[in-house]
């Protein structure tokens, strides 16, 4: 069987207004990511598939909650064992633009005492080996604000590859990117996944790529369902039509994409 990177039992995602006020999302009862597992969570706008990755991560309040990492409850975990347990990605802009690609790379060399100036061998090859993995070996000495959409987040998925965590989550990974370019981050991830034994939960709106190349679906709809199954599953058992299909929208499953009802 194998090994359990994360595991989630009674998680309530929610939104709180004040302190007594709740909204539950989501009640996700048992749920697992292993360890090589290619995980994507799938919804339409304001389903909860951001509350649902901050809440995994304790950056989120939830309405109930018992979260592990390996063996370890999130609740008893300090930021800086987390931090050796599960990188991160998140939408948020980046204020670093001035650093150049090695040095920001470097950054995910921190939670083990490293610094820019102060990098062991370990350090050296781990950088090395996350910016082969991205395809950014080459332009090590550009800013980061010279790039483009695309580099930028080949960039920060190096960050969090460098950071060597058993656990990777992102979260849309491939927004704001050409349909190339999504194609081809989702494949260095989950070649990262194969190669690295490293485990990938990521959030987006490519249902196509999400399809393609992830070993599990996580399904979220703005009624509080959720379902969890393989592609294939997903596909047969018409839960992508069920959660996606809308006003003459149509998936089509031999097309692994969406046809239009005139």
């Amino acid at each position: 069987m194998s090994k359990e990177v994360l595991k989630i039992q009674d998680l309530k995602t929610a939104y709180f207004v004040g302190k007594k006020n709740e909204r539950v999302l989501h009640h996700i009862k048992n749920l697992s990511v292993c360890e090589g597992e290619m995980i994507s969570v799938l919804g339409l706008n304001g389903s909860g598939k951001s509350t649902l990755i901050r809440s995994l991560l304790g950056m989120q309040k939830s309405a109930s909650a018992s979260i592990f990492y390996g063996d370890n409850n999130l609740r008893d975990i300090n930021i800086n064992e987390l931090a050796r347990l599960v990188s991160v990605v998140l939408t948020d802009k980046m204020d670093d633009n001035f650093l150049r690609v090695y040095e920001l790379v470097s950054l995910g060399r921190f939670p083990y005492g490293s610094s820019v100036g102060n990098l062991s061998e370990e350090d050296l090859k781990k950088i090395s080996k996350a910016m082969e993995s991205m395809k950014i070996a080459d332009f090590g000495s550009r800013n980061f604000s010279q790039l483009s959409d695309g580099e930028k987040q080949r960039v920060l998925i190096a960050r969090a590859l460098a950071q060597d965590t058993p656990l990777i989550i992102l979260d849309e990974p491939a927004a704001f990117i050409d349909s190339p370019g999504k194609l081809s981050i989702m494949k260095m991830l989950k070649n990262i996944t194969v190669e690295q034994k490293k485990s990938v939960l990521l959030t987006t709106h490519d249902i196509e790529s999400a399809l393609r190349f992830s070993d599990k679906i996580w399904l979220l709809s703005q009624d509080g369902s959720f379902e969890s199954g393989s592609p294939k599953q997903m596909m047969q058992e018409g839960l992508i039509n069920k959660f996606f299909d809308k006003d003459g929208i149509v998936f089509n499953k031999q097309k692994l994409g969406f046809d239009i009802e005139l």
